[in-house]
């Protein structure tokens, strides 16, 4: 058996290397193509490794933003002074100038914004170009990498490169260099030793331009056929480096302007684990703040044209060699949480992936794939998924990250453009999952467990049960699912719950996503749900919360890393006697950043002393792609930094944008006085996990927005409200202030959460959950058909028998004649939702019959009836509800008993809406009376609003009365108010059964009277499956020695385990046997 995973990437991925000297990079320069960083592995690599206390340290001193600090000493080269600010720069740089001396003059470290006088319109307007270090700054001292970082003077941009770059140079210098290698062909893994300088080739993704016939740009048309011809290939550096890709320094890209049709369809970033380097702009949203939508029609996909179009291209990836490497995209939580199972062997199966291979694929020759497919196969155990560019860009970029994300986070898309693209991103979004789909059934062998991931993939666990009707399937949201208000704004909602409902077991990370998951089902659906259960089209899917987490002891030994420590001693020094409030944030509005700056801003207004005691550093990653919500967070770091006197030695907001070494953020979070969360909305937030783990020294306190996952999890942080500046200022203030003693009680109450709560608790729990529905399921569709010499034999070796059956039709004269000979004998009980004298007007014919009404609420038992049900007032508030129905939904009405009403759409005059206006009538009803066990559910069309588990309690009372009237030791017969604490259906499965209130327990003298025989049956419902799990649970506790769940009808999902093709049927192998044995 194989644990079979499906995300949305995969966790290695194909590189393409391209060996070349250093002074042929600038003939492959292509700023829409190529990125290019000419620095070698080997040298980064080593400068990355190097100690921090080396006298040569990197800084971007002329930074606009707040990126820089301090600076070195002031007799640094003029070379030096010319650092490109457009330049790549690693993270250990970064932080080695986030540490840097302050300068021993008194001009500020930050021109722009050291002087009050500087506006921050005045800073956002000032050039890039025109920022460069002066002599009062900080400058860098040449390094033996520094010719990699060499200016790039404005009229020789990269931009210019591209218009001047001669494309047969640009592929006959590439083609010619992969040549000389000998691994070319075979997609070695392995790099040539023979060259020092290494570069990754990435294919970028392009769109094929979409030529409408009816209005034509020709000039257009044509520049962009004519750039398509181009090998559509990017630049960044070998993986191997790990540098980050260079910062932006706050300011626009440099490309933000560039028209270009590959930036077509903005991104936005993912959830904290869902990460992708701004390199990679061909998955992500590139730098461009253009809204570009498609032609009406989407994409082409003409063969011809796309042949033409890659033919280049694919020729260029042919030559170049190749190798897997570990993945940065995807899911980090789940990639870390399967690893760590997988060697601590808490998965003793064997793994198997199921992904995308992390880059476009349409440039990539056929035999290339294949042989990339084989070796993440064979090497990695990975499936890969391989869809055309257009497709993935259609769904991940369109769907996912401008319709489902913002949504899943209750930020419901208005952009119009964004609707214009909405239907045919809903295809690509199908398409991709329906590839996924395809993947896993052509992997599946019996017995596999499938589990699929995150809310890319949502329509796949229906595809696949499609294919697989007994399949084991579990689906995992990682985001927040919203409430049903938002949820129903979706335009594809329906197709998306049918979707999820396909999976056996679905997990969120809280129970108020779990919740607002069955609301939204329940009222879109109208499936019938309880606390942990959905009930549809016969079937019942678990629905639970198991919460994402960390490793929390393999994360505290990271911190005792020499570079970690020494990292630490380096901060300790730069911000001696300062308070330090970290924060580690994805860019983009959801993260909060503007209400956090605010309520930052507001703390050290109300508290000026501070404003020379704090800093915060504010750590983002990922591309900006909302300039206007950049600006507007920009302007009040501004405003922050302005308040300060003095920001030569430090500034009270320190604004990175770009993320840090891990050893390194390690090192800020070990060393933090207080951590900030605060998103809008999220998931499960694992940057405060990690913060609680590195705080052993410091036990320093977290504020944590309450709208994320963690909320519900981290016992000991400080919740806020992010919309609430005031109150989040004042939390500011407390936790800087606490007192020592209560820091630690908070942070252990947070470090017990977090190991109760790891990565281990999940990967464990989450299985068993899936194994668990999946049996129940298993159990549920188990139906054999019923043997008639076998129920002969148990009916004759009994003695005490009982018969219940449902029978929702007026009964014929053969069903009156069936039930009068066995009523003669035996008990017998017809059960139906008709009133008590409707059924007796019926049944009249039958004497000893016994009745129980409107689905058990009322029980005749020897000529007498029984109240079952608790109260009744409850109606009259029902049916002010389905009175504003029913104005909304002409033709609808509904009926009224002593105990239960029934709401009919039959004759509805917008069929369309019925199910729209009762889905809302059952949440609605199902939430005001969910504490008084009142309960709206659907049954052949048919609302019906009762009391829950009625057909229960009536038939746990007429067990009771019939072994108490058997029993010598009884002075009186059982009443219903004897069953009143009787247990209910989730009690069911329980092993205790010696309480004295249970209806299981009976006195020892009672053995040889009570009854040993009973059969049920009737057509599935939420009526009588209750029933069934009853008789089969008598049966296997020892208290009947027979029990028949018998099903007739299409039942595809029930407790019963016996199956007759009809009421008739049965009541004739009945018949037959009550004759042979009188």
């Amino acid at each position: 058996m194989t644990l079979i995973i499906a995300s949305l990437f995969l966790p290695h991925q194909p590189q393409f290397e391209l060996n070349v000297q250093q002074g042929d990079g600038s003939e492959l320069v292509d700023s829409n193509l190529v990125k290019v960083n000419n620095q070698s592995t080997e040298q980064l690599k080593k400068h990355r490794n190097g100690s921090v206390n080396s006298n040569t340290t990197p800084f971007s001193g002329a930074n606009a933003s707040q990126e820089a600090l301090g600076s070195s000493e002031s007799d640094q080269s003029p070379q030096s002074a010319q650092y490109s600010l457009e330049g790549p720069m690693s993270s250990e740089k970064f932080m080695q100038s986030l540490t840097a001396n302050a300068t021993a003059s008194q001009s500020p470290a930050n021109p722009a914004v050291g002087n009050r006088a500087h506006s921050a319109e005045a800073f956002f307007n000032n050039p890039v170009n025109e920022q460069r270090v002066t002599s009062g700054g900080s400058s860098i001292p040449e390094t033996p990498d520094s010719a990699a970082q060499q200016p790039i003077s404005s009229h020789d941009s990269t931009a210019n490169l591209l218009r001047n770059v001669n494309k047969s140079l640009l592929h006959q210098s590439v083609l010619n260099n992969a040549n000389t290698s000998q691994f070319c062909a075979e997609g070695a893994s392995k790099q040539p030793t023979g060259n020092s300088n290494s570069t990754v080739v990435t294919p970028k993704s392009r769109s094929v331009p979409s030529v409408n016939n009816a209005v034509v740009n020709f000039a257009k048309v044509k520049r962009q056929q004519q750039n398509a011809t181009l090998p559509s290939m990017r630049r960044v550096p070998a993986r191997s480096s790990g540098g980050p890709p260079a910062p932006s320094n706050l300011k626009f890209s440099q490309m933000a302007g560039t028209d270009s049709h590959e930036h077509a369809v903005l991104g936005s970033d993912s959830e904290e684990d869902d990460n992708v380097e701004n390199s990679d702009s061909d998955l992500e949203a590139d730098g461009n703040h253009e809204y570009y939508v498609p032609k009406f029609g989407g994409y082409s996909n003409d063969a011809k044209i796309r042949s033409s179009i890659l033919k280049t291209s694919q020729e260029l990836f042919s030559k170049i060699p190749w190798k897997i490497v570990p993945s940065d995209k995807g899911n980090g939580a789940l990639k870390n949480a399967i690893f760590t199972a997988v060697r601590e062997r808490l998965i003793k199966d064997p793994v198997r992936f199921v992904g995308t291979a992390g880059i476009p694929t349409d440039e990539i020759p056929k035999d290339i794939s294949a042989k990339i497919v084989e070796k993440l196969e064979d090497e990695y155990s990975s499936s890969t998924v391989i869809a055309d560019d257009v497709t993935f860009k259609g769904a991940y970029k369109n769907f996912c990250k401008q319709i489902l994300w913002p949504t899943l986070h209750y930020e419901i898309p208005d952009n119009p453009n964004s609707k214009a693209f909405e239907n045919h991103s809903w295809s690509y979004y199908q398409r991709l999952n329906q590839l996924f789909a395809d993947k896993i059934v052509s992997v599946y062998k019996e017995g596999d467990t499938i589990w699929i991931h995150d809310y890319h993939l949502l329509l796949v666990p229906e595809m696949v049960r499609k294919e697989l009707p007994h399949a084991k399937i579990g689906f995992f949201l990682h985001v927040s699912f919203p409430s049903s208000e938002v949820f129903r704004c979706l335009a594809q909602r329906e197709k998306i719950l049918m979707g999820l409902l396909g999976a056996n077991f679905i997990g969120f990370q809280t129970k108020e996503y779990a919740r607002h998951f069955l609301q939204t089902s329940n009222r879109l659906l109208m499936t019938d749900i309880s606390e942990t259960e959905a009930k549809y089209r016969g079937k019942i899917v678990a629905v639970k919360s198991t919460p994402v987490g960390i490793d929390f002891f393999d994360l505290n030994s990271q911190l005792r890393n020499e570079r970690v420590l020494q990292w630490r001693q380096l901060i300790r020094n730069r911000w001696k006697n300062k308070k330090l409030i970290v924060c580690r944030d994805q860019f983009d509005r959801i993260r909060g950043l503007e209400k956090k700056m605010l309520a930052y801003e507001r703390f050290l207004k109300e508290n000026p002393e501070y404003v020379e005691q704090v800093v915060l550093i504010q750590i983002t990653m990922g591309a900006e792609k909302d300039s206007i919500s950049e600006r507007n967070i920009m302007l009040v770091v501004d405003r922050i930094n302005s308040l300060s006197p003095n920001v030569s030695d430090s500034q009270p907001v320190v604004f990175l944008h770009q993320d840090l070494d891990f050893a390194q953020y390690l090192a800020l979070s070990a060393e933090a006085d207080a951590f900030m969360v605060n998103p809008l909305r999220g998931g499960m937030n694992l940057t405060c996990h990690e913060f609680a783990s590195c705080s052993e020294d410091k036990n320093s306190p977290l504020l944590l927005s309450e709208f994320t996952g963690s909320a519900n999890v981290l016992r000991g942080a400080i919740l806020v409200n992010p919309w609430d500046i005031k109150t989040v200022a004042q939390c500011i203030k407390k936790a800087l202030e606490m007192p020592l003693y209560q820091k630690r009680q908070n942070w252990k109450k947070m470090v017990k959460s977090i190991i109760e709560n790891d990565s281990d608790n999940w990967i464990t729990t989450s299985l068993q959950e899936i194994n668990f529905a999946w049996e129940f399921n298993k159990e549920r569709s188990t139906v054999l058909k019923l043997l008639p010499d076998q129920i002969k034999k148990d009916y004759q070796a009994s003695k005490k028998h009982i018969f219940f059956f449902k029978i929702s039709e007026p009964p014929t004269p053969k069903t009156l004649s069936t039930l009068h000979d066995l009523a003669s004998k035996h008990y017998v009980y017809v059960l139906n939702s008709f009133s008590k004298a409707t059924l007796e007007n019926l049944y009249n014919r039958v004497p000893g019959l016994g009745l129980m009404a409107e689905n058990g609420a009322y029980v005749k038992v020897n000529g007498l009836w029984y109240t079952i049900a608790d109260e009744t007032d409850w109606i009259d508030d029902v049916v002010k509800i389905l009175d504003d129905k029913m104005e909304r939904l002409p033709g609808s009405y509904y009926k009224i008993s002593d105990s239960m009403v029934r709401f009919h759409t039959e004759n509805a005059e917008d069929r369309d809406r019925v199910v729209g206006v009762v889905g809302e009538a059952i949440t609605h009803i199902n939430t005001i009376f969910d504490g008084r066990g009142i309960h709206a559910y659907i049954h052949k069309n048919i609302m019906f609003v009762q009391q829950l588990n009625l057909s229960l309690s009536a038939a746990q009372f007429v067990l009771k009365f019939h072994r108490s009237k058997t029993d010598p030791s009884s002075s009186s017969p059982v009443t219903p108010t004897d069953i009143a604490a009787s247990p209910s259906p989730s009690h069911l499965g329980s092993n205790d059964n010696s309480g004295s209130n249970s209806y299981f327990t009976f006195p020892a003298k009672s053995s040889q009277h009570h009854l040993d025989f009973a059969c049920v049956t009737g057509s599935s419902s939420p009526v009588l499956e209750p029933l069934f799990q009853l008789i089969r649970e008598e049966v296997k506790r020892g208290f009947l020695r027979y029990g028949y769940t018998i099903v007739y009808g299409n039942a595809t999902s029930t407790y019963a385990k016996e199956h007759v093709d009809g009421l008739n049927e049965l009541l004739s192998i009945l018949e037959g046997i009550n004759r042979k044995s009188l």
